[in-house]
């Protein structure tokens, strides 16, 4: 994987490498067959960023979109996978933005590496058992107050994650503070 993650730098940019420890965290300690994802931060033809919602969210919750790497997939692969999955789009990349390694539970390790798409309009869902039910554009300010909310989820547990929100909330906001400050830096030419 490596080395794929070198020709995708080549490619897409240099990502941003951030590393956050969350400690304990009941939602990554679950019996989780997956240890990456990606992240797609879809620039929509207004400026503004896609983010999505499902009906088992806490009210008035929206993120940005992820997928995990599925056994034997490349990064690319799963970001093609997840982009048709998640929106009905082709996955057109414009920017690597980071690679974040999150260390939890006693030294485990998750990946998320973020990229910049252009989004073609309007997102329809090709996956219903993503259970997406709204999406909503943001500023990429916005990404920042959606990282906050995150932040502040309960304690309680949610039978649908397996976890508690807060340590949901905790680990899913990390990505979108981490992409609000590479949108926020201007590409390197």
């Amino acid at each position: 994987m490596h080395q794929e993650l070198q020709e995708l730098a080549v490619r897409f940019g240099k990502p941003l490498e951030i590393t956050r420890s969350l400690g304990p965290n009941s939602y990554l300690a679950v019996a989780r067959t997956r240890i990456a994802e990606v992240c797609l931060v879809y620039q929509q033809p207004t400026g503004l960023y896609l983010t999505m919602t499902k009906p088992f969210y806490p009210a008035g919750v929206y993120r940005l979109p992820t997928g995990g790497i599925l056994p034997g997939e490349s990064v690319l692969e799963a970001l093609e996978r997840e982009s048709w999955e998640e929106t009905g789009q082709t996955a057109q990349v414009l920017r690597y933005l980071a690679h974040i390694t999150y260390l939890h539970n006693e030294g485990r390790l998750f990946h998320s590496y973020v990229f910049l798409l252009a989004s073609g309009g309007h997102p329809k869902p090709q996956d219903h058992l993503e259970q997406i039910s709204d999406f909503q554009e943001v500023a990429a300010t916005g990404l920042l107050a959606i990282a906050e909310k995150l932040e502040g989820l309960p304690p309680d547990f949610s039978p649908e994650l397996k976890a508690t929100w807060a340590d949901w909330g905790q680990f899913r906001a990390v990505v979108h503070r981490v992409a609000a400050q590479t949108l926020a830096e201007p590409k390197a030419l």
